[in-house]
């Protein structure tokens, strides 16, 4: 999927387009769990990309689950080039170290979802649930494997409109 640059920049959550070497960056710190959620979106140099990224930073005193405490912990990247026509495409997009190019369908839509959402837990001073995101954004439901789960046999359900209003029949 190509899109326009402001288009692009709307659905990564940037109210403005980047110009060369602009960011526009988010962060939110949860002092309880000790960790800094930081996210940003970057221009290049030269307009030749734009660079998306979330990470965690964990205090030193944050002790993980190995045992160790601190770190950085990359929970994704996204880079997008331009393809001519003004148009911009998707080429990275890597989540907890797993790529999803070409894995789940739509991918380029849902990696600019995905970071929106995470973005929008930051605005409202949370830290994004990534593991529930991933479920909620990237999820297998256009999945290309094999169709486990595709739009094949659903159905809209039919309604009639005197039920929206909660009218009977014949009166």
């Amino acid at each position: 999927m190509r899109f326009e640059l402001k288009k692009l920049m709307e659905k990564l959550g940037v109210n403005r387009v980047l110009a060369p070497y602009e960011t526009q960056p988010w962060f939110h710190y949860d002092s309880t769990n000790g960790v800094t959620c930081s996210a940003e979106v970057r221009m290049g140099p030269g307009n030749e990309d734009i660079e998306a990224e979330i990470q965690f930073l964990k205090d030193e005193s944050a002790s993980g689950e190995d045992g160790s405490g601190g770190g950085t912990e990359q929970v994704m990247r996204l880079k997008i080039v331009p393809e001519g026509d003004g148009l911009w495409k998707p080429t990275e997009f890597i989540v907890r170290a797993e790529d999803y190019v070409n894995r789940i369908y739509d991918w380029e839509d849902k990696a600019c979802n995905f970071f929106r959402a995470c973005i929008q837990a930051l605005q409202m001073s949370e830290l994004p649930n990534i593991d529930e995101l991933i479920k909620q954004e990237l999820g297998d439901d256009d999945d290309w494997s094999g169709g486990k789960r595709g739009k094949i046999g659903r159905k809209a359900p039919k309604i009639k409109p005197a039920q929206l209003m909660g009218m009977k029949r014949g009166i």
